[in-house]
């Protein structure tokens, strides 16, 4: 007696089948990586965004901080003036 053949997985019908599913899978990994890449850049886009504004800010402080300073300088300097005129 000959031993059973797998006929499913020779049929040329079966073996298109797999092939069919195979691609529209490879379709949908591709679509899915190709979203999930659009996202990605999307997301580096707003963390670009959102350090440069936060840059800003940071060098808005420092020159509140440094005409601050300057200020109390002068109110300082001003104060002493009045003292000695007074």
């Amino acid at each position: 007696m000959s031993e059973p053949t797998n006929a499913t997985a020779a049929d040329p019908q079966h073996l298109e089948a797999q092939i069919v599913s195979l691609r529209s899978q490879l379709e949908e990994a591709r679509d899915e990586a190709e979203l999930n890449l659009l996202m990605l850049q999307q997301v580096q886009e707003e963390l670009e965004t959102t350090y440069l504004a936060q840059q800003q800010q940071e060098q808005l402080v420092q020159r509140q901080r440094e005409q601050l300073q300057r200020a109390e300088g002068l109110i300082e300097a001003l104060l002493e003036r009045v003292e000695r005129q007074g």
